[in-house]
């Protein structure tokens, strides 16, 4: 089947140091060649990806068949935002979600397993197989990935505040040495389906997907098509102890640890003694108190057929 007869491609032009806008404009050149329409809406500020997807969707001539996230996560998740927003709205009309990455981490398309390579993209794109497909949702904001909150929220402000040349995992590994330096736990209190958490924690991170930050797996297991969250809550440790803890969450060693928890969620309540930073995406996304929840089959979203959530792949 071919899709996107019509297609916008929303693209961060910035991002991946302009890896995305040439991805866009090659994207854009084959589904042409391909006898499909395709447009580029270029973002410029923070919320332009899914303004102008919206705005793509109330056009008086209707909707597109598709549109396309082109950049990073932060890119993907306000395209995501307008799509799970509208989906009720225009019911099968809604268009379809493609994702092309080409930002510092691209941990959603990764647990898609949607690749970087253009030719690969645009085949997905033409003929990929539209599955539904779960997101996050923080006090009514949707997700893709991950919401953290605690150390790894701080390391993810961090890292946006900076700017910095590195990308992905190294770029949180620089932030993290630089945030344990100074940072302490704060005690929050959870309450959900699983009954009551009230402690410090070193993290609580909401995962829809099992990695964050370039491939970091901070919740194996976690799949964005079981309908459910699974929160990685980590215990207060003190400084010393968070030093040495970091390598070993960075290889995903940290499941057999007794400090950690790991809980599949429908969803929960969070709050704090004081105000904290919800971060999602590489976006900060909210702040406590804060309803976490998931949203199930949220979005359509186009897949090769090798990838692992998709309903052929499932049941093999």
């Amino acid at each position: 089947m071919t899709h996107g007869t019509s297609t916008l491609i929303v693209v961060n032009p910035t991002s991946g140091r302009g890896r995305a806008k040439r991805l866009a404009e090659a994207l854009s050149l084959r589904m042409g060649v391909e006898g499909c329409r395709a447009e580029i809406g270029e973002t410029s500020k923070q919320g332009d990806g899914e303004r102008i997807a919206r705005e793509a969707c109330a056009a008086s001539e209707g909707p597109p068949d598709c549109i396309v996230a082109c950049g990073g996560d932060g890119t993907i998740q306000e395209v995501a935002n307008a799509l799970a927003g509208l989906r009720e709205e225009l019911g099968e009309t809604c268009p379809v979600m493609g994702v092309a990455p080409a930002g510092r981490c691209n941990d959603f398309s990764r647990a898609l397993g949607i690749p970087k390579d253009p030719q690969v993209i645009g085949d997905i794109l033409l003929h990929g197989s539209a599955e539904a497909i779960d997101l996050g949702r923080v006090n009514g904001r949707y997700f893709c990935t991950v919401a953290t909150l605690g150390v790894d929220a701080a390391v993810s402000s961090f890292v946006d505040r900076m700017r910095m040349p590195l990308r992905g995992t190294m770029a949180y590994i620089y932030g993290s040495l630089r945030v344990l330096l100074r940072y302490r736990p704060y005690r929050v209190r959870l309450r959900g389906d699983f009954g009551n958490i009230d402690q410090a924690v070193f993290l609580a991170s909401s995962a829809n997907t099992s990695t964050y930050g370039g491939a970091i797996e901070i919740a194996p297991g976690a799949v964005p098509t079981d309908g459910l969250l699974k929160l990685c809550v980590i215990d207060k440790v003190s400084r010393l102890r968070a030093f040495t803890l970091l390598p070993i969450v960075l290889l995903g060693w940290h499941r057999s640890l007794k400090i950690v928890r790991f809980i599949d969620a429908k969803g929960f309540h969070i709050e704090a003694d004081e105000t904290l930073e919800i971060w999602a995406d590489g976006e900060q996304v909210a702040t406590t108190p804060a309803k976490i929840e998931a949203a199930p089959a949220a979005v359509r979203v186009l897949l090769p057929p090798d990838s692992p959530c998709c309903v052929s792949s499932v049941s093999q």
